[in-house]
């Protein structure tokens, strides 16, 4: 069977770097009380970070606990959900079956699912290919809100993953800007699933890449939730900094979105797939010398995995680029383009000192948060996982840190207290992007429409597996609230907002985050109902990431 290679032109490995192991080691273990302060500053509860420099291990910490309530502590082997770290395995999937000639990067979705016809523009995204999926230029939106429910639920099957994708609205033309979409990932497990012949995403990735590498502690099923004894316990920080424990997420190889987060591992493990990715960078005749499959061949000459597909930001180079499951920066630059820190600080890296090549990757969902990076010209790797959402993404401000210290980045950016100012930026966020422009832009209401206008079953246009119910709360039959897809734990309080417009967004921060939900605007806490020309109210709007969703009265 053909294996998976990778190689680019080598880098200069290892050469602008003068320390060596030895001195790396101790540069950051004196690090570690920074790590430290940051990790007391963001209110995570377990963190575990490996670091590799010129290919050997140079650090291992862990860091707090893995359950609060045990206070059992992490280690090396210790599982946590990768989330979006995940996408470098479904890429990396994907050009396996492109060596194998079975697939191309420019294979049309159509062609290989025909199912595949957008509903609303059918003839422009007949062009989308899978490059176009995995490096977030369709201009598609993702559907998180819905698809990706309140406690870590996911709220549609996985067999209705084509379906799905056929409705996803439109923000952009395709290919004209950078919209992150976890739902095409999903699309791309099912097309490795087609291609392939294995059932299920996770099991190839078990067979073709886990196994081959020694990935013994890594997999795409939730089960280990339940059966392994050294896995983390997600939390979110309250406001009060209060660990909450929350539900792990649904998110794996037998969910919609698994593809895009659901893969489970450790630190131990993600090491093993960053030295054969850094094996990568190597010349080729050191390559060649080793046994054909053996696991270190696994990433192969050419593969457009790991080069520059879409620019996250037109207007700004420094934020980087998009490959397939990887970010491209070269610095100066601005890293973390996916860390839920970039809305919040994003310090620049590098802007005095010789350029440095960085690729890496974020992950978040409720209760996880992690990074991993490779340095071609140093054969350095760090993995950084955490079992919590705090008040900012430590594993963000740690990894940075982590990069400056072995490269000697200047100037010097103090991560403590760029975490310090961070936080209360994290706590402000409810207040200031949702709570008080709402209220801004709430009108009083001396005569309302009667609630009993608005009680109805309400189906998305073109996606007929998405039902929200609106009916009278049972406990306030003055009140309304909304239930999504006929799931009991996925109730909404409705309050007026404008005669004919409810806001779902809950009543204190600390409710948002111990059902572990946010979002990026506040206009999407809004549903709009609408009326037809006699007055009746004929459906209901939802904006979602700046697009009208709509729902017809069923």
């Amino acid at each position: 069977m053909p294996q998976f290679r990778f190689r680019m032109q080598k880098q200069g490995l290892g050469g602008s770097n003068p320390h060596t192991t030895a001195s790396m080691e101790g540069l950051l273990q004196g690090r570690i009380s920074t790590m430290e302060k940051i990790l007391a500053i963001t209110h995570q509860p377990g963190m575990s970070i490996g670091v590799l420099h010129k290919g050997q291990d140079v650090l291992e910490h862990n860091f707090g606990v893995l359950d609060v309530k045990t206070c059992q502590k992490p280690d090396g082997d210790s599982l946590y959900c990768i989330a979006s770290l995940s996408k470098a395995f479904m890429s990396a999937s994907l050009d396996m079956l492109v060596q194998e000639g079975k697939i191309s990067w420019d294979s049309t979705i159509h062609s290989i699912l025909p199912d595949f016809h957008h509903a609303e523009k059918p003839h422009v995204f007949a062009d989308m290919t899978v490059r176009d999926i995995c490096t977030h230029r369709t201009g598609l939106l993702s559907l998180d809100e819905i698809t990706q429910g309140l406690d870590g639920r996911i709220l549609l099957p996985k067999k209705d993953v084509v379906k799905i994708c056929n409705a996803l609205p439109i923000k952009y033309g395709l290919r004209a800007d950078f919209l992150y979409n976890n739902a095409l990932y999903e699309l791309a497990g099912c097309i490795v699933e087609r291609v392939s012949g294995y059932s299920n995403w996770g099991d190839f990735q078990h067979d073709r890449i886990f196994q081959p590498l020694g990935m013994t502690r890594t997999t795409a099923s939730r089960s280990v939730h339940e059966t392994d004894n050294n896995i983390a316990t997600p939390y979110v920080a309250l406001t009060d900094g209060t660990p909450s424990r929350i539900a792990p997420t649904e998110l794996s190889g037998d969910s919609m979105n698994g593809g895009s987060g659901g893969v489970r591992s450790s630190v131990n493990d993600l090491l093993k797939w960053c030295r054969c990715l850094l094996r990568s960078f190597q010349e080729e005749e050191e390559e060649e010398e080793e046994e054909d499959g053996k696991a270190g061949n696994l990433v192969r000459h050419g593969s457009p995995v790991l080069n520059r597909s879409t620019i996250a930001n037109p207007r700004s180079a420094e934020d980087g680029d998009y490959c397939a499951g990887w970010c491209y920066h070269r610095t100066p630059a601005r890293l973390g383009l996916i860390s839920p820190n970039r809305t919040l600080e994003s310090p620049m890296l590098g802007a005095d000192s010789p350029s440095l090549l960085v690729y890496g990757h974020q992950g978040d969902v409720p209760g996880y948060t992690c990074n991993l990076y490779i340095v071609p010209e140093s054969t350095s790797a760090l993995v950084i996982l955490s079992n919590g959402t705090g008040w900012s993404d430590a594993t963000d401000w740690i990894a940075q840190d982590v990069i400056q210290t072995m490269h000697g980045l200047r100037p010097t950016v103090d991560f403590v207290e760029v975490a310090s100012r961070a936080a209360p930026e994290y706590l402000s966020h409810y207040a200031n992007d949702f709570k008080t422009p709402l209220e801004k832009d709430r009108e009083e209401i001396t005569d309302p429409p009667p609630l009993q206008d608005f009680l109805g079953s309400y189906v998305m246009e073109n996606l007929d597996s998405v039902c929200l119910d609106v009916e009278l709360d049972p406990e306030d039959p003055a009140k309304l609230w909304m239930m999504v897809n006929k799931q009991a734990d996925q109730v909404w309080e409705l309050s007026r907002h404008k005669p004919d417009v409810f806001s779902q967004l809950p009543d204190s921060h600390d409710k948002c985050l111990s059902r572990g939900l946010d979002r990026t605007q506040w206009s999407s806490f809004l549903i709009a109902f609408t009326r037809g020309a006699e007055g009746a109210v004929e459906g209901l709007r939802w904006k979602l990431d700046g697009v009208n969703v709509h729902f017809p009265r069923a």
